[in-house]
């Protein structure tokens, strides 16, 4: 029983040493980060500055993927090399890709072929519709030209009757001039004295001579008029007869008008669509076999191959790594968002790598997040960027550091 009870008192003797020597230390670590100096330590007093994790990372990286799906066939690279820009990685097998392009290509050379010939046809076409459309406008103005409009014998009709009407006027006048002086023979008045010689006379002679002159110019005014009158009948029944074949010649024109017009749009737009999806159809072919085989966007590292010879590969999936290795950064994980006040962009930067026990590099500030990132543990972080002042051949990225961020006393 002592035996057992000497054991306990000695356990909680140790377990009390270690709890002493622990708080003891890590009250010395606070003191230290804040600046505070430790009672009886003669040290100089620790600098005051931002502290945060750290994790080294290129600036120009990317998780390569290829456009399309297949089975990888081979690898142009391997990890670690060096490639530039545009470089070919990695192949798919594209026999079916292949062929899907040739059939493409074969398909748009026959629609271009049927366009080509179709322009062809068109041509000529449009020319004969020009020429069915010249003769059928001179067949019309033919048709015209014999059957004219009515106009001038409606004129010359007119002016018969106009005729006819003077010739009657002068043919009553005499008439009645004629008729008042036979009168007057009858009935010899001292009204008129020697103003009626007897029958025989010149005065007899001139008024019957007047009456028959009149009359002659009547007559042929009648005949005149009646011979007008026949011609504008027979040009009113012929221009009648001729308004059916008008009519047929000027209902060709309008046809040939419009077929002209409609050839004048050009091709069959349905036939240049075609041409097109087809044309659409070889691009897409074309950029399938191209997503076929990945190339570097960029020069840099192959750092990982995600996928072996022969694995089957959808679209997105990542099959490559690439790093531009001389670019490597440091970006902070932990930087609160008191620390991310306190230090501002060209500020200095000390990096300690915990990879190494000896190694201490400079850099300086180049970028502080605008906006916070919320950790798992609920704090909130603010991601700055520190630039070496010079490049380190033994870093590796993902590689950890201590950064302090001196601030100003």
């Amino acid at each position: 029983m002592k035996l057992k009870h000497l054991i306990l008192i000695i356990a909680g003797l140790i377990v009390l040493a270690v709890v002493l020597w622990a708080g003891g230390g890590l009250v010395s670590r606070i003191r230290g980060q804040a600046g505070i100096p430790t009672p009886g330590a003669e040290e100089a007093p620790a600098e005051l500055a931002v502290r945060a994790r750290g994790e080294v990372v290129p600036a120009v990286w990317a998780d390569l993927s290829f456009g399309t799906s297949g089975n990888v066939v081979e690898w142009f690279v391997a990890e670690g090399d060096l490639v530039e820009a545009g470089a070919p990685l990695g192949q798919l097998d594209a026999a079916a890709l292949e062929l899907a392009l040739k059939e493409a290509q074969a398909a748009i050379e026959t629609v271009e072929l049927k366009l080509a010939q179709a322009k062809t046809e068109h041509k000529y076409r449009l020319r004969q519709a020009e020429l069915a459309l010249q003769t059928a406008e001179d067949r019309l103005a033919q048709a015209r030209a014999r059957f004219p409009a009515t106009t001038a014998a409606e004129v010359a009709l007119k002016q018969a009757r106009d005729g006819l009407a003077r010739a009657q006027e002068a043919y009553d006048t005499a008439w009645q001039s004629a008729r008042d002086w036979e009168m007057n023979m009858h009935d010899p008045s001292p009204r008129y004295p020697g103003e009626y010689p007897p029958t025989g006379t010149p005065r007899a002679d001139k008024l019957e001579a007047e009456r028959e002159g009149t009359k002659i110019g009547l007559q042929n005014a009648q005949y005149n008029l009646e011979r007008v009158q026949a011609e504008y009948d027979a040009a009113v029944a012929e221009q009648r007869a001729s308004g059916e074949e008008l009519s047929v010649l000027e209902a060709d024109v309008q046809r040939a008008q419009l077929e002209l017009e409609q050839l004048q749009e050009g091709v069959d737009p349905l036939l240049a669509r075609e041409v097109e999806d087809a044309r659409l159809r070889v691009a897409r072919a074309q950029d399938e076999l191209e997503a076929a085989t990945l190339v570097a966007p960029f020069d840099g590292t192959v750092v990982a191959l995600h996928l072996r010879p022969h694995d089957w590969v959808q679209p997105g999936a990542v099959a490559v790594t690439l790093a531009d290795l001389s670019t490597l950064r440091v970006e902070t994980t932990d930087l609160d968002e008191w620390g991310a006040a306190q230090i501002h962009v060209g500020g200095p930067a000390t990096l300690v790598f915990n990879a190494f026990d000896d190694k201490t590099l400079d850099g300086h500030v180049t970028e502080i997040a605008l906006r916070g990132e919320t950790l798992p543990a609920g704090d909130v972080a603010y991601r700055a960027i520190v630039e070496l002042d010079a490049p380190d051949p033994d870093l590796r990225w993902s590689m950890t550091a201590r950064v302090s961020f001196p601030l100003e006393e």
